[in-house]
């Protein structure tokens, strides 16, 4: 094996050892070692620059010196070297691309003007684990930590962005009785994997937990059913992230998504047991 050839496997290596790093980082927090800011933003993001572009410039020279005369050996280890950076490069750009066209918020509801409520309990959990504060949606986001030094969006409410970011996020109505549109919303929730769903009939709610597959970060949702001013059932979605100020536009994705569970499970036909 020429010297050219053990560099680009050295290269190969490298590569796949930055590839560990990160499933080490990700897995690190859905097995609770770290928690998933820390595996994301500290672990993952922090040095992801660093190591990319020397895994990559290091790829790039293996390659061209495995090419530049023969024997032309160790070029496919020098192209896969070379290539995986470049892929997770590309993926950061288009996880940077997609931050920059949703709103900068983690709380999202189809109704903004009266949001769903999330229960004393699962308000008391979210305290317990310092998760991110649920303020009010009519507020100038200026008045908050997070926001307070973005001039991009300090004087809007997070209505206002709710508004402009998913003008289709509404609420949905359904002519099927409030019990029945509550069943179909745990049902729902359920079936998409949801941890500790929780009904309170008397309230009107279904709440649970959602965890995203990378990192497991946590988003709370609450499912609120109120009878319709003419019959039928109003059915309002909200979805909280715990941790982090963008969500990246998976809770409004979550809302659309449930909602739309919800009103296939009203559509099928009931079933004489």
């Amino acid at each position: 094996m020429t010297k050219r050839a053990r560099f680009a496997r050295l290269t190969l290596i490298l590569s796949l050892a930055m590839v560990a790093w990160f499933a080490i980082a990700m897995f690190g927090a859905k097995l609770g070692l770290w928690n998933p800011i820390t595996g994301f933003a500290t672990l993952t993001m922090t040095p992801a620059l660093p190591l990319l572009g020397l895994t990559g410039l290091l790829g790039l020279a293996a390659l061209i010196a495995t090419l530049v005369r023969a024997p032309r050996t160790g070029w496919v280890a020098a192209l896969v070297a070379l290539a995986i950076p470049a892929a997770i490069m590309g993926g950061l750009a288009a996880l940077r691309s997609q931050a920059s066209e949703v709103p900068f918020i983690y709380d999202i509801a189809t109704d903004t003007a009266d949001p769903p409520v999330f229960s004393a309990a699962l308000v008391a959990e979210r305290e317990a684990v310092g998760a991110n504060a649920l303020n009010p949606f009519d507020a100038p986001l200026g008045q908050f930590d997070k926001w307070k030094d973005n001039s991009g969006v300090a004087s809007l409410t997070t209505a206002q962005l709710i508004a402009e970011g998913y003008p289709d996020l509404k609420p949905l109505t359904v002519a099927a009785a409030p019990a029945d549109a509550l069943r179909a919303a745990e049902q729902a929730m359920k079936t998409r994997g949801f941890h500790d769903v929780t009904v309170d009939a008397k309230a009107g709610t279904v709440e649970g937990t959602a965890e995203v597959f990378w990192y497991s970060f946590l988003d709370d949702v609450v499912v609120r059913v109120r009878p319709g001013a003419d019959g039928g059932s109003v059915i309002d979605v909200r979805s909280t992230s715990r941790v982090g100020t963008s969500d990246l536009g998976v809770n409004a994705q979550r809302i659309t998504d449930l909602l739309k569970g919800i009103g296939e499970n009203l559509a099928k036909p009931v079933t004489a047991k």
